[in-house]
């Protein structure tokens, strides 16, 4: 009986504490999206789905910002600013993130890109259009550009994966890496991930935006999707017709590999970071316009870590164009 009793206690204590945290995570969302408006626009992209869109600038082409994992359409803001100064940048967030609607269950990255497709289509000036990527949204950028060689004019890929970064990841995410992707839904709603902070948002500039966008249901449930389907996404890419050869295309890598995998293993982040730079220099060398360099004193997010590099490279890459001044 006093075994019996305990085990009681311990599951009382424990269904408590999970509605405590939920409780937690549902106020505090609650009260940062009454504090943090979207600062853009929402644009139907059918489906009933909608994707925020946030445009600065004027002058064509127009640049798009593909964000990272953990970044969002205010991500890089100085890096856009600069860019602004001179040309037209539009950032958006994909379902699922930031002031988008949500994602479901499983997401191939070909979705994520007929997303761009129809946003880019229904709220952004005529193409083409110089896509800049960072991290995850590399992939998305990728595909764009080999389905669509027409509407691009040029890519400048800031520390991005790419295809050839997913062929070799494939392998290594087996169904318990999987698995524990797929918990990150339950501990953004048990107000975990806000409670521990993972990606020390807590400390960073705006910390406090960054924690409802990132730590939030809806962006672990695109991430799980995502991982989910990356079988899907695989076969697109191996479908998808290669990168145009004589795309402009600018390659920077990250000086540290920091923040790489943000919420994987220090094992996976090890052995993805051997092949990280080989992988990168390839990349470059897929278009007879392509360069590539290392952003000294830069992680990862190399448009936090060093803003200027990425501002640099694409107006570097307009200047290629002959963009006007």
């Amino acid at each position: 009986m006093r075994v019996k009793r305990l085990v009681l206690v311990v599951l009382a204590t424990l269904l408590m504490a999970a509605a405590a945290g939920a409780l937690y995570q549902t106020l505090s969302v609650r009260r940062d999206a009454a504090r943090f408006p979207p600062p853009g626009r929402l644009v139907d992209v059918g489906g009933g789905r909608r994707l925020h869109l946030l445009c600065i600038g004027d002058g064509r082409p127009t640049v798009i910002f593909e964000a990272s994992m953990s970044s969002s359409s205010v991500s890089f803001a100085e890096a856009r600013a600069a860019i602004a100064r001179r040309m037209r940048i539009c950032s958006y967030d994909r379902m699922g993130t930031g002031w988008s609607d949500g994602a479901p269950a499983t997401i191939s990255i070909g979705a994520l890109a007929d997303d761009l497709d129809r946003l880019l289509d229904r709220a952004v000036a005529s193409p083409p259009y110089i896509v800049e990527a960072a991290s995850i949204g590399g992939l998305v950028a990728e595909l764009y550009a080999r389905r669509h060689p027409e509407r691009v004019a040029g890519l400048v890929f800031v520390d991005a994966g790419h295809s050839a970064v997913l062929e070799s990841i494939a392998p290594r995410v087996t169904a318990t890496v999987a698995a524990e992707a797929c918990l990150l839904p339950l501990a953004a709603r048990l107000g975990l991930l806000r409670a521990i902070d993972p990606l020390g948002l807590r400390r960073a500039p705006a910390g406090d935006e960054a924690m409802w966008r990132i730590y939030r249901v809806e962006p672990m449930t695109m991430f799980c999707g995502i991982v989910r389907d990356r079988e899907t996404t695989l076969r697109e890419f191996r479908e998808a017709p290669p990168l145009r050869a004589d795309v402009p295309l600018t390659v920077l890598t990250a000086e540290s590999t920091g923040g790489l995998i943000p919420f994987g293993s220090a094992a996976q982040n090890e052995e993805l970071a051997r092949d990280w730079l080989n992988l990168q220099q390839q990349l470059s060398r897929r278009s007879s316009r392509g360069t590539w360099r290392m952003v000294a004193g830069s992680d990862h997010l190399i448009g936090n870590s060093q803003p200027h590099a990425v501002a640099t490279a694409v107006l570097d890459l307009l200047d290629q164009l002959g963009a006007p001044e």
